[in-house]
């Protein structure tokens, strides 16, 4: 297949980008930032897979002039950004970002890439990226975890539509829970210096917030990554794929009693 990934540059999206050319897939990562370029050239001839490296930026519409130059079996949106601080102070323009990048753009990306199948009349499979964060309330991350809902509902409706409009698309949304790959701690200390956070409550939270990820990331998402990856060739890939399986089991117990006590 000929596989355009977003966000490939590290963590997991690097990973899937790796295991689907380890499998001899033709795989176009996607990058933010120029001089991500040749060192994602570099890394993947370390690792001994070819991958074609693009600079690729949610929000610049020059770059997704590759979606309507390219006939891509598959696109994997992998791409978002992460921003903590309380909701109660955070700046709007900062939530408006969060925003803008998670849906608005992946919703641009969703578009070319569909546009292209229509016109072509090709098959296409589209995974997009969710995350179990989402289903799960986390104070202080809420632009994150509400522009990740968003994501999913956007995500649930175009499968209804693809399959009303008869097109030859199919979507999986990809929800990963919490893994080691750096960047649930970049999401906590890349908060807003308001004012809640400037007092010493404020550095008691992002501590509790590093010990409950430190307690509860899975470790090996290189495992994931190969799951995916074999999900992607499947002919029929499925509507949801979501790992690991104990915290997708864990956050509907939590709703389900939350919601026995509040009533």
């Amino acid at each position: 297949m000929k596989i355009f990934i977003t966000g490939a540059y590290s963590g997991l999206g690097y990973a899937i980008a790796k295991e689907a050319a380890k499998r001899g897939h033709i795989v176009y990562a996607g990058v933010h930032k120029k001089e991500q370029l040749s060192f994602l050239e570099q890394k993947g001839m370390e690792d001994e897979v070819f991958l074609f490296p693009v600079l690729f930026r949610l929000g610049e519409e020059k770059d997704y002039r590759i979606l309507e130059e390219n006939s891509f079996d598959l696109i994997f949106l992998q791409a978002g950004i992460a921003e903590g601080g309380s909701l109660l102070e955070m700046n709007i323009k900062r939530i408006e970002e969060n925003y803008q990048i998670n849906l608005f753009e992946n919703l641009k990306v969703l578009q070319k890439y569909l546009r292209r199948c229509l016109l072509t009349k090709q098959k296409g499979k589209i995974f997009l990226t969710s995350s179990l964060a989402a289903f799960l309330p986390l104070p202080y991350l809420g632009s994150y975890t509400s522009s990740k809902m968003s994501l999913y509902s956007i995500g649930r409706t175009l499968q209804k539509e693809l399959k009303l409009q008869q097109l030859k698309v199919r979507l999986c949304l990809f929800v990963p829970g919490a893994y080691q790959t750096g960047f649930n701690e970049y999401m906590i200390l890349n908060k807003e210096k308001d004012l809640y956070f400037k007092e010493e409550e404020g550095k008691k939270i992002t501590q509790k917030q590093e010990q409950m990820f430190s307690l509860i990331e899975e470790k090996d998402y290189l495992l994931l990554a190969q799951r995916v990856v074999r999900a992607m060739e499947k002919e029929k890939i499925p509507n949801d794929l979501s790992y690991p399986f104990w915290q997708k089991i864990g956050i509907k117990i939590y709703r389900l009693i939350s919601a026995l006590i509040e009533l």
